[in-house]
């Protein structure tokens, strides 16, 4: 739209221009006509195109002054839409609707039966500052929650399989540190129940977009 106006105002300034192109060559009009006006006649001709003169000068003045405001808010606005378009990408892809990539870790799980160390070890994650997290390739959102299904650990409403593979998304080192500190949850969990942790930092992995719908069935944007 912006870029329409601007252009429509720079037709208006080429017609002005040509207004005073006319003017000029009108007062250049042979003198065998202005030998007919007497003294007064003349100088109050040239005090109207005088006035005239500094009319359309003004004019011309405020067009451009207008082109230039146009032109200003035409990439304004762009640029106010582009960080608007980044700004929504960035929440969607860390919200789960879009897939991700980056450094981060893959910890592998080996004789878990039951669903509780699997929620555990996704709650120190998120402590720990993981972006992003995926269980067996299924994206972890915040209605993410691994249940008992029948028989098996499900996320989702999808099965996990023998050895679970958590993918996570963040500082390698500090998800490490998070996760191997004395005292902290690979521990208890290794005592308590058996299990086989295995941690292996990456410098790329990728973690993909969630297949849940995310819409809020019960909560509304405050307005």
């Amino acid at each position: 739209m912006a870029g329409r106006v601007a252009q429509l105002s720079l037709f208006v300034v080429a017609i002005v221009i040509g207004i005073l192109l006319v003017g000029q060559l009108r007062s250049q009009a042979p003198s065998i006509q202005l030998s007919s006006l007497s003294a007064q006649e003349l100088s109050a001709l040239i005090q109207t195109l005088s006035a005239r003169n500094v009319e359309l000068g003004e004019a011309l003045a405020e067009l451009r002054e207008q082109i230039r405001s146009y032109e200003v808010a035409e990439v304004q606005g762009q640029s106010t839409l582009d960080l608007t378009e980044a700004e929504l990408e960035r929440h969607a892809a860390f919200g789960g609707l879009r897939g991700v990539d980056g450094q981060g870790v893959v910890i592998t799980i080996e004789g878990v039966s039951d669903p509780t160390p699997i929620n555990d070890i996704i709650y120190e994650l998120r402590g720990a500052g993981a972006e992003a997290i995926a269980v067996d390739q299924i994206r972890v959102t915040a209605r993410s929650v691994a249940t008992l299904g029948a028989g098996v650990i499900e996320i989702d409403g999808r099965p996990l399989g023998r050895t679970v593979e958590i993918r996570a998304i963040g500082s390698p080192e500090g998800l490490n540190s998070a996760l191997r500190r004395p005292g902290g949850i690979l521990t208890l969990l290794e005592q308590s129940i058996g299990a086989q942790f295995a941690i292996e930092p990456r410098t790329s992995l990728r973690v993909p977009a969630t297949e849940r719908d995310l819409a809020p069935q019960a909560a509304r944007p405050v307005e």
